[in-house]
C-alpha cells in the first residue's frame, strides 16, 4: 500500500512538472527609454516621424514601391517607432548605444531575453498574421524540424521537448486570449532560430527580394523591411534586426561611404559577400520564408 501511495505521489508530481514545463508564461520586460547624449548623423531621417515610413525618407531620386492595403509591407511601414535619438532598449532594463539603429520599433520584449535575431522576425511575422486573424498561417518549426502550430496550441495541444526530441500532447483547455498567444510565441522562440528559418525558406536572387524576405546564415538573420526604387529600376532596402542580448527590433544603419544612411543599395547586396551592420553574409543567405509576403 505504501509503495502504491508513493507511486501515485510521484506520478502526480511528474504530471504537475510536465504541465508547468509545457505551459510557459510570457511576461513583458520593463524597457528603459533613455535619450542618447550622442546624435548619430544619418541622412534622410525625420525626427518627428512616428512610424517607419514617416521617420525614414527614401534617398533622393527614389520612391517607395507600391504595397497593397493590409499587406505585410504596409504593416511594417506603419509600425510605430520610439522617439528619435533614444538608446537601444535591452530586455533586462539596460540600454545600448544606438550607433547601428536608424529607427527603433516600439515593440515589447519578453523578460527572459529569448527574443533575439530570428525570434524578432518570427514575432513580426506572427503578430501580422494574428492581428489580421490569419491564424492558420501562424506555424513555425523548431530547430529540430518539428512544427509548433498556433491553432493547435489554442485548442490545448502543447509541445513537450526532451533534448532534441519533441512531441505534441494535450495539456490545456481551449484559450484564444492574447496572453495565451504570447505564451505560444515564447515556446516557439525558445526552440526556433536561424536554423529553423533556413529550413523553412529557399534561396532567391537579389532581383527577387520582397518586403519580408530574410538574409540568414547559421549565426544571424536580418529582414527586408522596406524597398524603394528609382526611375532606372535600381532598388534600395531598409533592413531590420535584433540580436543577443535581446533588444528591440531596429532598422540597421548603412555606414558604407562618406555619409551614413538607413538604406542599403541593390549593388551592395549583389556582391558575392556583403555586410549588414557587423554581420557578414553571402548570396546563399538571401532567402524567402515559406511563400513570402
Amino acid at each position: 500500500m505504501i509503495i502504491l501511495l508513493i507511486f501515485v505521489i510521484l506520478f502526480a508530481a511528474a504530471l504537475v512538472a510536465i504541465y508547468f514545463r509545457v505551459n510557459p508564461t510570457w511576461k513583458a520586460a520593463k524597457l528603459t527609454i533613455e535619450q542618447s547624449e550622442i546624435d548619430y548623423k544619418v541622412n534622410g531621417l525625420d525626427p518627428d516621424g512616428t512610424t517607419v515610413q514617416s521617420r525614414i525618407e527614401p534617398p533622393e531620386g527614389y520612391t517607395r514601391i507600391a504595397v497593397d492595403k493590409g499587406s505585410f509591407g504596409e504593416y511594417l511601414r506603419e509600425y510605430p517607432v520610439l522617439p528619435h535619438g533614444v538608446k537601444l532598449p535591452v530586455y533586462d532594463g539596460s540600454t545600448m548605444s544606438p550607433y547601428d539603429a536608424a529607427a527603433i520599433f516600439n515593440i515589447s520584449l519578453g523578460d527572459e531575453g529569448y527574443q533575439q535575431c530570428a525570434d524578432s522576425i518570427i514575432r513580426l511575422y506572427s503578430d501580422y498574421f494574428y492581428e489580421n486573424k490569419q491564424y492558420d498561417k501562424i506555424s513555425f518549426q523548431f530547430s529540430n524540424g518539428d512544427e509548433c502550430n498556433y491553432e493547435r496550441w489554442r485548442d490545448g495541444k502543447r509541445m513537450l521537448v526532451l533534448g532534441e526530441l519533441s512531441m505534441e500532447i494535450p495539456a490545456a483547455f481551449y484559450d484564444d486570449s492574447e496572453q495565451e498567444y504570447r505564451n505560444y510565441l515564447k515556446e516557439v522562440m525558445n526552440y526556433a532560430g536561424t536554423i529553423s528559418l533556413q529550413n523553412e525558406s529557399e534561396v532567391i536572387p537579389v532581383s527577387e527580394l520582397r518586403i519580408g524576405d530574410i538574409i540568414c546564415n547559421d549565426s544571424h538573420v536580418v529582414m527586408i523591411v522596406d524597398i524603394a526604387e528609382n526611375e532606372k529600376g535600381e532598388k534600395c532596402y531598409l533592413i531590420g534586426q535584433s540580436f543577443i542580448p535581446a533588444v528591440c527590433f531596429h532598422i540597421v544603419i548603412n555606414r558604407e561611404g562618406d555619409e551614413a544612411s538607413a538604406w542599403f543599395t541593390q549593388e551592395q547586396l549583389e556582391r558575392e559577400s556583403f555586410e549588414v551592420g557587423v554581420y557578414k553574409f553571402d548570396q546563399s543567405n538571401i532567402r524567402r520564408w515559406k511563400d513570402g509576403f
